[in-house]
């Protein structure tokens, strides 16, 4: 690569879960809209070989949880929101249904028992893989100034 601009995407990308979403939700349509109107525990378990990346995880109390949406069938650019009459693209929404189906979610550390973490605040059915957790960091995640045009 010549050009800085100039970028390659790989259909070769590779990801294997570390992990899965124990949640009681079988169906999407059974989840809640998003991960705030979740206040039900859901556990998240560790996959063996990963049960040392977990060391002090407790310091966290939130952590962002990445998943795939693996019932997506990746078809959707445009959708029109649950109860919404505008449509937007699927890159400015929070559809499940995207290219790419990765999930991402905040959620709260309820607490950790070997390798499995219980937390609050998911909206994935059971099974779901999990690509990656990191700590939620307030002073840089948060953006008090952040807006959004279809929330008051």
């Amino acid at each position: 690569m010549n050009n800085p601009q100039e970028t390659t995407v790989s259909s070769g990308i590779i990801m294997n879960p570390i992990g899965f979403v124990r949640s009681g939700f079988s169906e999407t349509r059974e989840c809640p809209k998003s991960s705030r109107r979740n206040p039900a525990q859901s556990q998240l378990e560790i996959a063996s070989p990963y049960a040392d990346a977990l060391l002090n995880i407790t310091m966290a109390s939130h952590l962002w949880v990445m998943y795939w949406l693996h019932h997506s069938d990746g078809t959707a650019l445009v959708r029109r929101a649950r109860g919404e009459e505008a449509a937007r693209g699927v890159f400015a929404s929070r559809s499940p249904n995207r290219p790419n189906p990765i999930g991402l979610s905040s959620v709260e550390l309820i607490k950790r028992d070997g390798n499995v973490l219980t937390v609050s605040g998911l909206d994935c059915i059971d099974g779901t893989p999990i690509l990656d957790i990191k700590p939620y960091v307030p002073i840089e995640d948060h953006q008090p100034t952040a807006q959004i045009a279809w929330q008051p």
